[in-house]
C-alpha cells in the first residue's frame, strides 16, 4: 500500500497504534554534541527514494539523504547540495551547479551523472515523492558539476520539491546494487547505525564524519521512535524518553504543560473535512449535482466542530489551499454559512427533499469526535451514512481504488500548485474517480504556463471555482500542537506536517 501525504493520525491510522514501551531517558537533547530523540507518527518507509512518501515520513530521510535545495522556515529556495540554479525562457529547462568535493558514505562522488540517476530513478517510483517528479523528460549532464533538468511543461514547484524528499539523493552505486532495501546509502548528516536500530520501533542514526556542512546539525545523535497513540506519545514526553513529538489529541496539551513540557502551536498545511471522490455522480447519483455538493457545504458547523471535536486546533475554512499559499483568499471562508434550512432548500431544488443515502468508511477508531460531528450534521438535513467498518489497513487502498463517493478525510495542502496536482487534476493520486472539468483543466493549464503575479491570480481563480462548485466540503486547516522538552527548541517550518530534523537545536 503506498502512504499518502495525510495528516499524521490519517496515516497512523492505517497502521494501527504503537505502544509505548518503557526505557531509559535517551532524550538527552540539552547541549550541542547530544541526542535529539523524536517520536513520528508514521513508521518508516523503505529507503529507496523511488518508494518515499512526503508529509510526515520526511523526518526518517532527512539524517541521511541530502537534497539539492534547503527549504527555509518562510518557504524560501536556498542553496544546498546546489549552489546556483536558473531557467531557461520557456521555464521548461532548470540549469543547476553542484557543490563539489561531496561523497556518498560508501566513497562515490556525488557529482552530476549521480544527480540525474537519483532524479530518473525517483521519477520511476509510485509514491508521492516519484509524483512530483512526473514532468521530468530528462536531465543533461554538462560536467561534473552542472546539469539541466529538461521538462514537458513548466512546473511550478520543482524548486521547493527538490528541497525536499523529491531532490534528496542516494548512492548511484546502492541504486544500481539494489541494496537500499536494505538500508540507506547518502551523503547526508547521518548514517543510519544498524546495530542501534530495531525495524518498527527505534531508528539510530549517528554523524557522518564527512559531511561537508556539520555546524547546521548540533547533534551527535538522532534517534526516531514512531508512535501513533496519542497516551503514549504524551508518556514517553513526560518520562523523558523523547524530546519532541505532535500531540493529536487536544486533551493532553494541558497535561503536557503541566509536566514542564513547551507548546508550539502552528498551522501544518493539512485540510480535513468531508471529501466528495463521486462529482459526477456515477455511484450516488445525487452527487453530480452541484446544488447537493453546496447542500453538504452548508450542512456543517465549521466553527463548531473545530471548538467541540477539534479541541480549538483549527482555522475554519471551505478551502483545500494552505493559507500560507498565494491561492488561499479569504472572503471565500464565508461563502458557505452553517445553514441547515438552505442545505434543505438545495436538496429538494435538486430532486432530493427526503435526502439520500451513502456509504463512507468509518473512521472512529482515530477520530471519533470528527466522525460523530460529521454524520449528525448530514444526517440533520436528510443525508443518512452508512459506516463501513473496512479493516484500518485497507481503508486508504479502497478509497484510492475509488471505492467510497465521499469520506471523512485529512489532506496535505503544500504550495498551490502541489494541491492541484495532488487533488485537482482529472488524473491526480487523490481525485480517485477521475473528476473531469474542461474548464478547470483549462484553468489549470493556463496556471501552469504562468508566472508570478499572473499564476498567483489564476490560482486563486481556481480555488474559487473549486468553493463555487463545492468540490469538497472542507471544515478546518488543522494546527498541531507540537510538544518539546525543555531543552530542546525548534522553528516550525511553512508547508510542513512536521518540523524538519535541522530546525532543531538545543535550548538556551
Amino acid at each position: 500500500m503506498r502512504r499518502m501525504t495525510l495528516t499524521a493520525v490519517a496515516v497512523a491510522l492505517a497502521l494501527g497504534a504503537t505502544a509505548c514501551g518503557s526505557g531509559s531517558d535517551s532524550g538527552s537533547g540539552g547541549a550541542t554534541g547530544g541526542t535529539l530523540t523524536l517520536a513520528p507518527l508514521v513508521q518508516a518507509q523503505p529507503w529507496d527514494l523511488a518508494d518515499a512518501g512526503l508529509g510526515n515520513n520526511t523526518q526518517y530521510y532527512q539524517p541521511v539523504y541530502d537534497s539539492l535545495f534547503r527549504i527555509s522556515p518562510t518557504a524560501e529556495v536556498k542553496p544546498n547540495l546546489a549552489t546556483k540554479w536558473s531557467y531557461d525562457a520557456t521555464n521548461t529547462k532548470l540549469t543547476v551547479t553542484l557543490r563539489t568535493g561531496v561523497k556518498f558514505t560508501d566513497g562515490t562522488a556525488l557529482d552530476a551523472a549521480a544527480v540525474k540517476a537519483n532524479l530518473l530513478h525517483t521519477k520511476d517510483g509510485t509514491n508521492e515523492a516519484a509524483g512530483q517528479l512526473k514532468g521530468i523528460s530528462g536531465v543533461d549532464v554538462t560536467d561534473a558539476s552542472t546539469f539541466t533538468i529538461n521538462l514537458s511543461a513548466p512546473d511550478p514547484s520543482l524548486l521547493a520539491n527538490l528541497g525536499n524528499v523529491a531532490g534528496m539523493i542516494a548512492s548511484p552505486k546502492a541504486i544500481t546494487a539494489g541494496t537500499l532495501k536494505s538500508g540507506p546509502v547518502g551523503s547526508g548528516p547521518y548514517t543510519l547505525d544498524k546495530s542501534a536500530t530495531t525495524t518498527g520501533s527505534t531508528y539510530t542514526f549517528v554523524r557522518n564524519p564527512g559531511y561537508w556542512n556539520k555546524a547546521a546539525f548540533p547533534y551527535d545523535k538522532i534517534v526516531l521512535k514512531p508512535l501513533t497513540d496519542p497516551t503514549a506519545v504524551l508518556n514517553a514526553l513526560r518520562s523523558g524518553q523523547i524530546n519532541g513529538a505532535v500531540l493529536t489529541n487536544a486533551k493532553n496539551v494541558a497535561p503536557a504543560k503541566s509536566s514542564g513540557l513547551t507548546i508550539t502551536k502552528y498551522t501544518s498545511g493539512d485540510v480535513e473535512g468531508l471529501y466528495i471522490w463521486d462529482r459526477a455522480g456515477k455511484q450516488v447519483k445525487a452527487l453530480g449535482d452541484v446544488r447537493v455538493r453546496q447542500a453538504l457545504n452548508y450542512a456543517f458547523d465549521r466553527e463548531t466542530i473545530v471548538k467541540t471535536a477539534k479541541g480549538g486546533l483549527g482555522q475554519a475554512t471551505t478551502q483545500i489551499f494552505n493559507p500560507a499559499g498565494s491561492a488561499f483568499e479569504k472572503s471565500l471562508d464565508s461563502k458557505y454559512t452553517y445553514d441547515p434550512a438552505k442545505a434543505k432548500q438545495l436538496l429538494a431544488e435538486a430532486g432530493y427533499a427526503n435526502g439520500f443515502s451513502v456509504t463512507m468508511p468509518d473512521f472512529s477508531a482515530v477520530f471519533p469526535d470528527q466522525q460523530a460531528a460529521m454524520t449528525q450534521q448530514l444526517a440533520d438535513i436528510g443525508v443518512k451514512v452508512k459506516l463501513d467498518k473496512v479493516p484500518t489497513d485497507q481503508v486508504l487502498t479502497k478509497l484510492l481504488a475509488g471505492k467510497y463517493p465521499m469520506s471523512y478525510m485529512v489532506l496535505a495542502s503544500f504550495r498551490p500548485w502541489d494541491t492541484i496536482q495532488l487533488q485537482v487534476a482529472k488524473a491526480s493520486l487523490w481525485n480517485p474517480l477521475h473528476t473531469d472539468d474542461p474548464k478547470l483543466e483549462a484553468l489549470i493549464g493556463k496556471a501552469q504556463a504562468a508566472t508570478g503575479a499572473a499564476q498567483d491570480s489564476l490560482f486563486k481563480e481556481i480555488n474559487t471555482y473549486l468553493v463555487d462548485q463545492a468540490w469538497n466540503a472542507p471544515w478546518d486547516s488543522v494546527q498541531n500542537n507540537y510538544a518539546t522538552s525543555k531543552n530542546v527548541t525548534f522553528t516550525p517550518q511553512q508547508f510542513a506536517a512536521v518540523p524538519p530534523i535541522y530546525n532543531f537545536k538545543p535550548a538556551g
